[in-house]
């Protein structure tokens, strides 16, 4: 299947400033609803405060007890999805297009006048705070909490791991204090896919975008640098039979000429199955079960990492064997043949990305996250298309450098 170039979503501003973003395509009967506040960890005062006034919103508002609100969205057999990121937080709708417009008016309710119930907030923070002490144990947790400090700085307001104190430390004041912070129709984007016929752009201009709502100010993110910290970091954690590795460090930004060369040399190195550190680690040294290399976003900010588990015993043969294959990839050129294997793997991931407007959603919304335009993931599709060994060594030889790599290993 030749993959072309993809329809980019409809922008369209309603009354109120808040913009929608469309995205066009066959009409399936369901809708996707993405509302997205500015803001995210980087804005929070302590830590947890974005995460748990995002995740309390369904918990109980003005009009709907959190029960009540749970009963609605079964009864239309809808599906809300709740999270935060770096920079962002996110409220998802899921629904049959017939059920939209009457559930509406329920999302609405708990987005502009959520109550936070401290007895609810009781019942979050334990078992937030259970799952959290349950995954302290598990090494591959520890090791990405730990990267990510290693790639702040252990000084940076982002490079502070949580610890289980902070979920005793917050209150209901602090997630009322970040909503009237960061919630209003100044720091809010709206993604809808599907059905989008006249009656859901009514349902949403009168819910979302007819008036002025929420008390905060347009939300101001200015994350400070990042303080690296390159080099080997080890934690002892006893009774474990395998170690947790991650290999990394913050890369190139998306907006960067080199970007999609460097997504495209990862995939090469370690983002498929066939893949050189599968072929290498896994199936010649058997070393590990799974090896992996990613690019990361971190807000605006990307990270390139190498993460794998492994037995104690095998945890350095396999660094080494990591670090040729970045090695080769600097100094030995790229046959063609494997860099067209990698060109029609991209390919079919991506025809089945973008296989229904639904699908396609993921990868506009992590465009405006990044704060790309979205012409940028046509561009990448082109970049794709025309990449040559020669420009993927001359990639690897500026920005796959070891001095600049943070190492985590967490095991005995």
């Amino acid at each position: 299947m030749e993959l072309s170039h993809l329809a980019l979503p409809v922008t369209r501003v309603l009354p109120n400033g808040v913009c929608v973003h469309q995205l066009q395509g066959e009409d399936k009967g369901v809708v996707r609803l993405d509302i997205l506040f500015k803001g995210g960890y980087s804005v929070q005062h302590k830590p947890l405060q974005a995460l748990f006034t995002n995740r309390m919103l369904r918990e109980g508002s003005k009009a709907f007890s959190g029960a009540e609100i749970s009963s609605k969205l079964d009864y239309y057999g809808a599906w809300v999805d709740i999270y935060s990121s770096q920079e962002c937080n996110h409220i998802i709708l899921y629904v049959l297009a017939k059920h939209f417009s009457p559930l509406l008016p329920v999302v609405e309710d708990f987005v502009k006048h959520p109550l936070f119930p401290q007895e609810n907030l009781e019942v979050v923070r334990r078992n937030n705070k259970s799952h959290f002490l349950i995954n302290s144990r598990k090494v591959e947790v520890v090791a990405q909490r730990c990267f990510e400090r290693a790639l702040w700085g252990e000084s940076h307001s982002l490079g502070r791991p949580v610890e289980a104190e902070d979920y005793d430390a917050i209150t209901r004041e602090d997630l009322l204090q970040y909503f009237n912070e960061v919630y209003s129709h100044r720091n809010c984007t709206l993604f809808l896919t599907g059905t989008n016929d006249a009656a859901v752009i009514e349902a949403i201009t009168n819910s979302f975008g007819k008036e002025e709502w929420g008390a905060a100010a347009d939300v101001a993110i200015d994350v400070p640098p990042p303080m690296s910290q390159p080099g080997l970091c080890r934690v002892k954690m006893e009774n474990t039979l395998q170690s947790a590795i991650k290999v990394g460090a913050f890369t190139l930004p998306s907006s960067h000429s080199d970007f999609f060369n460097l997504r495209f040399l990862n995939v090469l190195l370690g983002g498929y199955f066939g893949s050189r550190l599968m072929s290498n680690i896994r199936e010649e040294n058997g070393y590990t079960y799974d090896i992996i290399s990613e690019i990361d976003a971190y807000g605006k900010k990307n990270a390139f990492v190498v993460s794998s588990q492994a037995a104690n015993e095998y945890v350095e043969p396999l660094l080494a064997e990591l670090y040729k294959e970045i090695e080769r990839l600097r100094t030995e050129e790229i046959p063609a043949e494997e860099v067209k294997l990698v060109q029609n793997y991209i390919m079919g991931e991506l025809c089945r990305e973008f296989e229904g407007v639904i699908a396609k959603t993921e990868v506009f919304v992590n465009a405006w996250l990044s704060g790309d335009s979205f012409e940028s993931i046509n561009h990448y599709i082109d970049t794709i298309k025309k990449v040559t060994p020669l420009k993927l060594q001359s990639v690897a030889q500026k920005y796959l450098l070891r001095e600049n790599m943070s190492e985590i290993i967490v095991g005995a």
